[in-house]
């Protein structure tokens, strides 16, 4: 259970050093005093979301703790499966910087805020002013239930293949994207085989491109040719002027070696003339006009333009990369398709296994429908709602959600013989604080927690009603210490200890503080609930009679 709770530089609490007693405390003070702040720190400690614009640091640290009691049998294990060591009385710490860096403790052990919100959940259920709404949300009657009838391994259970489930189907997800709507295998395979088909080279088209000019101009080059063999070979042609220039350079030489690199480089000339010649003649076999081959390659070239332009590519390897492409597509496909087969298979036994352990928790809640109604309406029959019905119903959903496969509705009806309707419809908000408050007080049984903070729950109840709505608390809090935050002198009164938050100013600056009243402080305390701020001796008998009923 809470025993200590220490606050420095938190909103307007400067400093706060707090013991926290067994049985049932009673938090009061007027409207804005900071009862609030208070609640806020706790959270804090608890791992509560920090809203740094709300703490007013001045350039210090804030650091709240919570220490709380042990016993070893129940925690020694879990903290050690937190890595955190145990200790009798363990301690929760926040710590946020003037910077607002957040960092959390247990028993000085840095721990995830994760690890701080779980641990502190086992530890302490805190029912703030606006939790009464969460009586519509789906998942609220689901998750109490849970706590109420101890179904934690049955809730484990679910979560496990719930989370199966969704593996399953993200790995389907997957498959399905990588190869979905958009992948056409029939028409990729298509474009693989007439590509394969054609069983391109990749400089194939330069190759081909040079071909089609040289048969394109068949015509001109056998004239050009013929032209240049005459020139090389008739008489007076060049073989003939080029034997007799190197004659009169070879009668030069002899008679002078003046003459003898002219006589060189003459018959050089005649030389590459003649090779010249030679190079003609055996190109000659090759002057043929060829109209079949030229239709081949024009053909061809014709289906390379068309792959090329149907796949917007500008080459021939550029196609090529194409068909790789598309063949290794087309070989992941096929695995694929076998993949998806068998993620299929596991989604569909996923799904099967989800829904057997669905209805086996569904049915293990509705199991407890029955008691926790029954208590329920004798908890609301002590405070003065004893002609209200109250029903759970369930409903199948379409899917399952993390909470279950079915959720659930409480309908409510204060009237007799009015036909019961869903509680966040028709009932007021002091009937739905009532009914948290009976909820609250079946929790405590089944949940097992040692402590629990009630933020003015008793909202909306006056007169006999309130009276009643302490005897509840008193019951409460022979089961789990309590924590109560009331303006009803009727639940004042009841408290075995009572704490008074006040505000004031000093040197020109608000603070908030705590302070723990015994007797005659108590007395007016509660008197001043019942009479405000002009305390009458009336007042002072009727708190007195109060605290010690």
């Amino acid at each position: 259970m809470l025993c200590a709770l220490r606050i420095q530089n938190f909103a307007l609490i400067h400093t706060l050093d707090l013991t926290v007693e067994p049985g049932f405390t009673v938090l009061t003070g007027e409207t804005g005093a900071g009862k609030s702040i208070l609640l806020g720190a706790l959270q804090l400690a608890l791992g509560g979301r920090a809203d740094v614009q709300s703490l007013a640091l001045d350039g210090q640290k804030c650091v709240v703790e919570a220490d709380f009691r042990l016993l070893p049998e129940r925690w020694a294990a879990r903290l050690e499966e937190a890595d955190v060591d145990f200790a009798a009385t363990t301690t929760l710490r926040r710590e946020i910087s003037a910077a607002g860096k957040s960092r959390a403790f247990i028993n000085d052990t840095p721990v995830r805020l994760e690890v701080l919100k779980e641990i502190s959940e086992q530890l302490i259920d805190i029912h703030s002013q606006r939790d009464s709404a969460f009586l519509s949300q789906p998942s609220f009657l689901a998750e109490f239930l849970d706590a109420y009838a101890g179904l934690d391994q049955q809730v484990q259970r679910y979560h496990m293949a719930w989370t199966d489930s969704k593996m399953a189907d993200k790995a389907l997800m997957e498959l399905e994207a990588e190869f979905g709507a958009g992948f056409d295998a029939d028409y990729t395979q298509f474009m693989w085989e007439e590509v394969s088909q054609a069983n391109l080279r990749e400089d194939e088209e330069e190759t081909l491109r040079e071909e089609l000019t040289w048969l394109s101009n068949m015509e001109a080059i056998q004239w050009t040719y013929r032209e240049a063999r005459a020139g090389l070979e008739e008489a007076g042609g060049a073989l003939e002027q080029l034997g007799a220039f190197k004659s009169a350079l070879d009668r030069l030489a002899r008679m002078s070696n003046h003459f003898e690199a002219a006589q060189e480089l003459a018959a050089t000339l005649d030389i590459t003339a003649q090779e010249a010649l030679r190079e003609l003649e055996n190109q000659g076999d090759r002057l043929e006009l060829d109209p079949q081959r030229l239709a081949e390659v024009e053909a061809r070239l014709a289906l390379i333009d068309q792959l090329q332009r149907k796949h917007r590519v500008g080459t021939v390897p550029e196609l090529l990369a194409l068909s790789s492409q598309w063949e290794a597509q087309l070989a992941r496909h096929g695995q694929a398709e076998e993949e998806r087969s068998k993620a299929q298979q596991r989604c569909a036994t996923a799904k099967t296994h989800l829904n057997a352990e669905a209805e086996a928790l569904h049915a293990a809640r509705m199991k407890a429908v029955p008691h926790v109604l029954t208590s329920l309406h004798e908890t609301l029959a002590e405070v003065n709602m004893g002609e209200a019905r109250i029903e759970i119903r369930p409903e199948t959903l379409t899917s399952c959600t993390t909470y279950g496969a079915y959720r659930y509705d409480l309908f409510f009806t204060a009237n007799p013989g009015a036909a019961p309707q869903p509680v966040h419809k028709v009932a007021s908000g002091g009937e739905r604080n009532r009914l948290m408050l009976a909820l609250k007080a079946l929790f405590v049984q089944g949940r097992g927690l040692q402590t629990i903070l009630l933020d003015e729950i008793d909202t909306g109840v006056s007169g006999g009603t309130a009276a009643r709505v302490a005897d509840v608390f008193r019951r409460m809090a022979k089961d789990v210490q309590l924590i109560a935050i009331s303006h009803l002198p009727q639940v004042a009164g009841a408290g075995t200890h009572h704490w008074r938050v006040e505000k004031w100013v000093e040197a020109g600056q608000t603070h908030t503080g705590l302070k723990v009243l015994t007797g005659s402080e108590r007395e007016e305390e509660v008197a001043r609930l019942l009479a405000g701020e002009e305390i009458t001796e009336t007042a002072r008998a009727q708190a007195r009679s109060l605290l010690t009923t």
